[in-house]
């Protein structure tokens, strides 16, 4: 029987591309028990999770009440037991200190609202 590190071992870490946010749309809707249009909820996916090349969780920059974002995750129910909503949040940061200096509260509004509308325009 594999160990908790083995069966870690075995995950992958990435950003997030336009190929996957058709897997990302059906993950959240699953959690979310609903298929009505996305909103700000959605927030922005940034790094995604995978085993044997299947996503089974992704992270999101959200914004919170106040002027700064919020990093989140959403996990495939099956996989939640494996420590992922851990990885991802530090992955998250990490990738964000490196490539998100300039993300602040208004541009992350901005792009969720724009990532939000094309997709509910591309899915409709």
């Amino acid at each position: 029987m594999e160990t908790t590190a083995q069966q870690q071992a075995n995950f992958n870490f990435r950003a997030v591309t336009i190929a996957d946010l058709d897997t990302i749309i059906k993950l959240y809707q699953e959690q979310k028990k609903e298929k009505s249009k996305l909103n700000q909820h959605f927030g922005l996916p940034l790094l995604v999770a995978e085993l044997n090349d299947k996503i089974v969780g992704y992270s999101y920059a959200s914004n919170s009440n106040s002027n700064v974002y919020q990093l989140k995750t959403y996990i495939d129910t099956a996989f939640e037991h494996y420590f992922l909503q851990e990885n991802l949040i530090q992955k998250s940061e990490l990738l964000l200190k490196e490539k998100g200096k300039n993300l602040v509260h208004k541009n992350l509004d901005s792009s969720i609202t724009r990532l939000i509308n094309w997709l509910n325009y591309s899915y409709s």
